[in-house]
């Protein structure tokens, strides 16, 4: 089978970290041949070296770097052209785009992954609380990701029933064209000896607490609540020594001059040094407006840190009993849960027990790439080319 795999339109936070398991757990199928499209984010997380014969790459990395918005609509279009001309020479079985949508649409059968909460959960406090311009953007973006989906795709692939159920309702979807493989942590949180101690955190304080956050600073990740959960800790429990661990640079979020000492910013963090990262932390902590399956989660429970998080369904659909739950447009709530956990190390242990469990119910990284692969084989003895498109 000859397989092209889209990872062209991927940069950042999860669906990076997806990708490039994907890409290392392809290695363990060598029955096919693989066409990649990389990202530069996604090429310079992996070792083009390394990759085995039946493995060929097409990079992109030239397209998505424009300095305004004219020269970065004229990279798109040539992204665009570029993966149409590639795509006809490769003549693929199946296209599969890691997370979609994409601007154009493949001359074969196109399956893509979909991991956008905007479109599904609209009861999210995000549509109150977010700024009117970013909401009427976000509008604007969310129709044409739709339409994209919708003309472009075949079939889609998300990583929960509940996400399925989600779209059926609100697309008129055929069932049929949904399939659900779940999230998880990547191989190389089994892998010990590939982990990088790079991010090395200053010296605990005695008696300090380490909140640890990867994500990218998405206004609907909700970043910016820290600040006044950072007060409101300090009015409730004036002793207590914590520290946020945040994953991003400190110009992207706004912290008061006072609750600084409070926050520690370690900027971009590459998938092999998380491990070690999260080791330096005490709970993982997200309070996330939107999503649909972040790897926090899992990766949480694998390296044993309780999990804080917003009180939303897409949170309790893959935790369960594995988090402690806020309102996360509430700091004194959230502070208050923190303080919780903080005083109650037992809980936390159940936590950290019941995080194992529900790990368990999760695909492994190699699992993930199978059902992959076995989806992309049905579709191709199921479909005929009269039958494009995702309502059909």
């Amino acid at each position: 089978m000859k397989l092209l795999i889209n990872a062209s339109n991927i940069h950042i936070a999860g669906p990076l970290q997806v990708a490039i398991s994907v890409i290392h757990e392809l290695k363990h199928f060598p029955e096919h041949e693989y066409h990649l499209y990389l990202s530069a984010e996604v090429e310079n997380q992996i070792d083009l070296t390394q990759l085995p014969a039946n493995f060929h790459t097409y990079r992109f990395s030239g397209y998505s770097r424009g300095k305004n918005w004219i020269s970065r609509a004229w990279l798109l279009i040539r992204r665009i052209q570029r993966s149409a001309m590639l795509e006809k020479v490769i003549n693929p079985d199946v296209v599969f785009t890691i997370f979609g949508p994409i601007f154009w649409k493949p001359r074969s059968l196109h399956l893509a992954g979909f991991a956008i909460p905007f479109c599904i959960y609209k009861e999210s406090p995000y549509f109150t609380e977010a700024p009117r311009f970013e909401l009427f953007k976000r509008k604007l973006i969310n129709r044409m990701r739709t339409k994209l989906f919708l003309q472009n795709t075949d079939y889609l692939v998300v990583e929960t029933e509940e996400v399925k159920e989600r779209m059926i309702q609100s697309f008129g979807i055929n069932s049929d064209r949904i399939a659900v493989v779940s999230n998880t942590v990547s191989n190389i949180y089994h892998q010990p000896s590939a982990w990088s101690d790079k991010i090395k955190l200053p010296p605990r304080i005695p008696g300090e607490f380490r909140l640890i956050t990867l994500s990218a600073n998405h206004l609907y990740k909700n970043l910016r609540i820290i600040d006044p959960v950072i007060t409101r800790l300090r009015m409730l429990k004036p002793e207590l020594n914590i520290k946020f661990i945040l994953s991003i640079q400190p110009h992207q979020i706004k912290i008061s001059k006072e609750n600084l000492k409070y926050v520690h910013f370690t900027g971009p963090v590459k998938v092999n040094e998380c491990p070690h990262l999260y080791q330096q932390c005490d709970f993982m902590f997200l309070p996330s407006l939107l999503d649909c399956f972040s790897a926090s989660y899992p990766e949480a429970m694998k390296m044993g840190l309780p999990i804080l998080t917003s009180d939303m369904p897409f949170a309790h659909n893959v935790c369960k009993d594995a988090a402690i739950y806020f309102d996360p447009v509430n700091p004194k709530d959230i502070a208050l849960k923190i303080l919780s956990l903080v005083n109650d190390p037992v809980m936390g242990a159940k936590m950290v027990a019941y995080g194992k469990r529900q790990l368990s119910s999760f695909e492994t990284a190699t699992s993930r790439v199978e059902k992959y692969l076995k989806l992309v084989e049905k579709l191709m003895m199921s479909a005929s080319s009269d039958e494009r498109g995702l309502r059909n």
